[in-house]
């Protein structure tokens, strides 16, 4: 987009609102246009999500698409320097929101979904057969079996049944999305509802199906 640069901020944009987790924003400022989701981390209903821009005229300059039958004003037409044209007024759902759980609400939300991750961590790293992709830097969790009675060859299909025993068993839904050319489940640790036990359950059926896993592999 010319000679700016945007921030995908589209999932992690919510932290602005966090006392504790904004300094892992630092640096957002410098950019010159911010892509930012409120229908992720702030619990709006779908479909809001927005491109923040520094300096209006980047947006007018890099992003407008000018219709032939519309002549030329003095003001900005929102239909040219947007991919939707004419839109709804998504923005009342996040105004709503906003009024509705305040800045107070949004920072216990935030700071309740690292609780949840934190413990979350905590249950993978106690257990030898299973790796993090990396430390959280938000409410999103990657992590993978990787049981040593299996050929590493065989460690994507492993994850793959335990994606499917957990939805049958539990109704608990992992997406299994490829990180370095392997498959890795993602937990989303975002309802603040969700009880620490309910993490040390989910555990204890992934314990249990690499245990008879096992058993039938041997």
């Amino acid at each position: 987009m010319g000679s700016g640069y945007n921030v995908d901020a589209a999932y992690g944009g919510a932290l602005v609102f966090s006392e504790k987790y904004r300094q892992l924003l630092s640096g957002i400022e410098r950019a010159d246009s911010i892509t930012f989701n409120p229908q992720k981390w702030m619990y709006v209903a779908k479909t809001c999500a927005m491109v923040l821009f520094k300096n209006r005229d980047l947006l007018e300059t890099d992003f407008r698409i000018s219709a032939p039958y519309m002549n030329d004003t003095n003001f900005t037409n929102l239909g040219e320097v947007s991919v939707q044209g004419t839109r709804h007024a998504d923005i009342l759902k996040l105004y709503l929101s906003l009024h509705h759980i305040g800045l107070k609400g949004y920072d216990q939300l935030l700071n309740e979904s690292y609780l949840l991750v934190e413990e979350f961590v905590i249950q993978v790293k106690k257990r030898s057969y299973i790796e993090l992709a990396s430390e959280p830097d938000t409410n999103l969790c990657c992590f993978r079996g990787r049981p040593k009675y299996l050929d590493s060859k065989q460690w994507d299909r492993w994850n793959l049944e335990l994606q499917q025993f957990l939805l049958n068993e539990e109704r608990v839904f992992f997406s299994l999305p490829t990180y370095r050319g392997e498959r890795w489940l993602r937990a989303v640790l975002l309802n603040p509802y969700t009880p620490i036990s309910t993490i040390h359950k989910i555990f204890s059926k992934i314990d249990e199906f690499y245990i008879n896993h096992h058993s039938n592999k041997s």
